[in-house]
């Protein structure tokens, strides 16, 4: 019964009222986040208990109306938009939520020994479609013999997304990112490489910090955070590891990080 354009326009409008109100509220404790701590601990507060519900049950309620038969592709189209911008914000309370949680020393890893060979080509393929919109091509190389790494993979595997999609994101088109996995002495080492804009002077010794943007992100308008860096370095060095980046005048630039073997 959702194919009435009429009543479809009214939901449309409805969740997106919703979600700017959301956003409203994000955006606005956003800022207070970064200026004291203890309006961090008020924000986490709020997103515990009144954003990642509603979040929740905004996705619930879109999901249903997707699976409509009878809707119009123009309809389909707006709710999909509505979906991954909903999508987007409950990313963003995720991302507060685990940054709270590095900063108090409450984040509990699970390692287990893992092959990131395997990890790496899931979390490629997965963003094969994305590289494809922005005219990138993604090129995986392992070398033989890599031996597992010992890490809680579900937070390895949000690091390495957040490194590959930001290297799509601020790629040049019609280039290549190069996804290379090394075996060294006691690590597993993974560099992601693309072409783009270098990262400033200025910028590096800043790029890894909580909330901060760097210059070439601004000047592409590319959406973020600046929490996803902050993450995978306290993810990655949590488990022993280290990552870092190079990034050359030409536009050239490799985030790379390391992951220890098991123990024997």
């Amino acid at each position: 019964y959702y194919a009435d354009p009429e009543v479809a326009a009214l939901i449309v409008l409805a969740v997106t009222g919703i979600l700017l109100a959301i956003s409203h509220i994000i955006v606005r404790s956003f800022e207070r986040v970064a200026e004291a701590s203890r309006a961090r601990s008020e924000f986490v507060s709020i997103i515990s208990h009144q954003l990642r519900n509603p979040l929740s049950s905004i996705r619930w309620q879109l999901e249903i109306l997707l699976r409509d038969k009878n809707l119009d592709q123009k309809m389909r189209s707006y709710l999909e938009s509505v979906n991954e911008y909903n999508n987007r914000m409950a990313r963003l309370v995720n991302d507060l939520l685990t940054v709270n949680r590095i900063e108090s020393n409450r984040l509990v890893l699970a390692p287990s020994a893992f092959w990131m060979g395997n990890l790496v080509k899931k979390i490629v393929a997965d963003n094969a479609l994305f590289a494809n919109a922005s005219h990138i091509t993604i090129d995986l190389e392992e070398k033989k013999n890599i031996p597992p790494v010992y890490a809680d993979e579900n937070h390895i595997r949000w690091a390495v997304e957040n490194l590959l999609t930001n290297a799509i994101r601020y790629g040049s088109a019609r280039t290549s990112i190069a996804v290379r996995i090394n075996k060294e002495k006691t690590n597993v080492r993974v560099d992601i490489t693309n072409q783009g804009m270098p990262i400033l002077h200025s910028d590096a010794a800043r790029i890894f910090e909580k909330f901060f943007r760097a210059n070439n992100a601004q000047q592409k308008h590319v959406n973020g955070s600046g929490l996803g860096l902050f993450i995978a370095k306290a993810v990655v060095e949590a488990s022993g590891g280290a990552i870092g980046f190079v990034s050359e005048q030409s536009g050239k630039t490799t985030f790379w990080f390391t992951l220890p073997h098991p123990k024997k």
